[in-house]
């Protein structure tokens, strides 16, 4: 975090609650998440960082004294009703599916009685493959181990020679610094995802038999056992993939593929969807295909675009809560802030062509 924004949630912070409660556009807080944990999670260190248990636990106290939690399930049925969403309201959202949900997440939402929603891919589930940025991660917690000069030129060939032209900062194979390749791994995208497999096998890494040992994510008897707790899953694309990147009808494949295996699967009511990365761009004729109708492909939208309104009533937009150097106190205050700002610059609602 930059140390202006530091400086601006640090003087948020300061500012009363109950002068700002008001303030979100949609009038429900909508935190997410990836993570819990307190162990060094080496397929996600690299990429975001997260909170460990008791500063979550402290979160949901936080939320929990200052707002009601609801369920994906009622927030759903209001805009079903085309009703006002409850105010002073939080629902808890989580990403990818990762097995700590499971483990750690669900039990202490269990104990505390809180709902919550899960986002999940449906090519990860049962570990069927594994999310290419988690191989990132995992190439650079291999780089900075010790690595032979050879292993290293090698690296350096394999990414200079990719079929569509090298990754920014690796010309040749004289680029072969460990510095230099990591920020190379950490440019592969996901249209040349298969640098990571090529990257890894240079690296000693067979990235299914890693996955087959470590099991990075949620089997389907545990999102069952979710399902039937009351807790609500959504779809969260096929693989995770940069919406951006895509056409318009990959954008929708990846998203009714994901929302309806999960229905079929789980016997779901519902079809909730949320936006992996992001949702910057996203041109209206998605929304429009996806929303409009007696009988709408998806029900609710989860964009990234910090608690804004949007064209439908059924695209809401969450922030970033699992900062660790951020409590919750300070992330809600900030993002309240930022809401009541956006509404005196007259930017509080998202607008898409």
């Amino acid at each position: 975090m930059s140390i202006a924004k530091r400086m601006y949630y640090q003087a948020a912070r300061l500012v009363n609650l109950s002068l700002l409660k008001g303030a979100a556009p949609t009038g429900i807080l909508l935190p997410y998440h990836h993570l819990v944990s307190d162990e060094q999670v080496p397929y996600v260190k690299h990429l975001y960082p997260y909170k460990g248990v008791k500063a979550f636990q402290r979160d949901l106290d936080y939320l929990l004294k200052h707002f009601k939690p609801v369920s994906l399930q009622e927030v759903i049925a209001a805009i079903r009703r085309q009703a006002p969403l409850p105010a002073h309201t939080f629902l808890l959202t989580f990403d990818d599916g990762l097995k700590e949900v499971a483990e750690v997440i669900a039990p202490l939402l269990r104990q505390k009685g809180i709902p919550a929603a899960f986002f999940l891919n449906s090519a990860f589930i049962d570990n069927r493959s594994l999310f290419y940025r988690f191989k990132i991660s995992l190439l650079v917690e291999a780089l900075l181990q010790p690595q032979s000069r050879a292993t290293l030129d090698a690296l350096a060939e394999v990414l200079a020679q990719h079929k569509n032209g090298p990754l920014p900062g690796v010309a040749s194979p004289e680029s072969s610094r460990p510095e230099t390749l990591i920020q190379a791994v950490k440019r592969i995208r996901y249209h040349n995802r298969a640098l990571t497999d090529a990257a890894g096998a240079v690296l000693g890494i067979d990235f299914n038999a890693w996955l087959a040992e470590h099991q990075p994510f949620m089997s389907s008897d545990q999102v069952r056992k979710l399902v039937e707790e009351g807790f609500a899953i959504g779809g969260h694309s096929i693989d995770h993939p940069y919406y951006q990147d895509l056409t318009l009808e990959e954008m929708l494949r990846q998203t009714t593929a994901s929302v309806d295996m999960l229905a079929e699967r789980f016997g779901l009511h519902y079809k909730a969807f949320a936006f992996p990365h992001s949702d910057a761009g996203i041109p209206k004729a998605f929304f429009d295909r996806l929303l409009q109708g007696p009988e709408p492909a998806v029900d609710v939208i989860f964009g990234t675009n910090n608690q804004r309104r949007d064209i439908y009533p059924g695209i809401l937009h969450r922030f970033n809560c699992e900062r660790p150097e951020l409590d919750i106190a300070a992330a809600v205050k900030g993002i309240l802030i930022y809401n009541r700002l956006q509404k005196v610059r007259g930017q509080s609602v998202i607008r898409r062509d």
